[in-house]
């Protein structure tokens, strides 16, 4: 394995642990170049997020937990590249399972692309891409109400809904009489 891999899958291992804080996601931004605009496209949104205040509201805690029960991230296949003397283009697979507050629990994995630049600090984030891998996949997740989480994040979402019930519109406890 090259040093350039096991820099960056050492990078996305501490970026998976910070996204799935189950609290707060504002600790990403200590992983991102700040000294230019970030590039963020996350596959529900329409659009690109490119200035901080974007990209803050979007990682914020309140929002996290006004909309989501439960979220967990994984970043798989990490295959870098460099593309620049201190530039790496890094190509992922997403893996993703989500509890929203309304709708049911949802698994997926998607590919993305990031590019980091190599700063006096080590490897910070510029650009983050995660792109659906068919049109309707984000969209029909949802849809059809039927439980596509994986079997750990059901457990998952039923520890927290033990330990810190969030009042869902859909229940997320198993005695409730709905599947997570």
């Amino acid at each position: 394995m090259s040093d350039l891999r096991r820099e960056m899958e050492a990078f996305f291992a501490e970026y998976e642990k910070r996204w799935n804080d189950q609290d707060d996601f504002s600790s990403l931004i200590e992983m991102w170049d700040t000294e230019q605009p970030p590039y963020y496209r996350a596959m529900e949104k329409r659009d690109v997020f490119t200035t901080w205040e974007e990209l803050k509201r979007y990682w914020s805690p309140e929002r996290k937990r006004e909309l989501i029960v439960a979220l967990w991230y994984g970043f798989r296949n990490i295959r870098p590249k460099m593309a620049g003397d201190n530039v790496a283009v890094v190509f992922f697979d997403a893996e993703w399972d989500i509890k929203a507050r309304i709708g049911p629990a949802a698994s997926g994995t998607d590919p993305g692309v990031a590019v980091l630049n190599r700063t006096a600090e080590g490897w910070k984030m510029n650009t983050y891409i995660e792109a659906c891998t068919h049109p309707a996949t984000y969209k029909s997740v949802f849809a059809d109400q039927q439980d596509k989480a994986r079997p750990a994040f059901r457990r998952l979402i039923e520890s927290i809904c033990e330990s810190d019930c969030r009042n869902c519109r859909i229940p997320c406890r198993a005695d409730a009489g709905r599947p997570v």
